[in-house]
């Protein structure tokens, strides 16, 4: 099984990360979809998100994100919470997370990561290959899950 994983300085300068509608307990069942204008990777469609699987950083604690699915029911008024990683809604092979890839290849400038992080940027299974694009506005990343 396979995810693809995005996140990256444009989700919070757009003020991406805070939509109350990450917290819609709809979308952290997978049941509703985020929707926004913003929410696309350059120029491509908007991204459809997997709430149940994207991953939130509560209390400025970013080493332990937590998955959406973790949140349905979780009073969070009063907490700093954000989304740190978004998962990409696929239907769990290689090949569906590769092809959300390619269209954000063929619209802009993103290139394969040729070095390895030092740590799993993504704390759920282990990243094949990850995706950089030219302005530092986002990662991709494919996990094996």
């Amino acid at each position: 099984m396979y995810a693809l994983y995005a996140w990256g300085n444009f989700i919070r300068e757009v003020g991406l990360d805070r939509q109350p509608a990450w917290l819609d307990p709809a979308v952290l069942r997978g049941e509703q979809q985020v929707i926004d204008e913003s929410l696309m990777i350059g120029d491509t469609d908007t991204l459809l998100v997997d709430g149940p699987g994207t991953l939130f950083e509560i209390d400025g604690d970013d080493k332990n994100l937590v998955p959406g699915s973790a949140l349905i029911g979780r009073d969070l008024s009063g907490v700093k919470w954000r989304v740190s990683r978004i998962r990409a809604a696929t239907d769990g092979t290689r090949e569906d997370a590769l092809r959300i890839v390619a269209a954000v290849q063929e619209d802009g400038d993103f290139y394969e990561e040729e070095e390895r992080h030092e740590y799993n940027s993504v704390p759920v299974g282990e990243i094949v290959t990850l995706w950089e694009d030219d302005h530092g506005q986002w990662t991709l990343a494919l996990v094996e899950l």
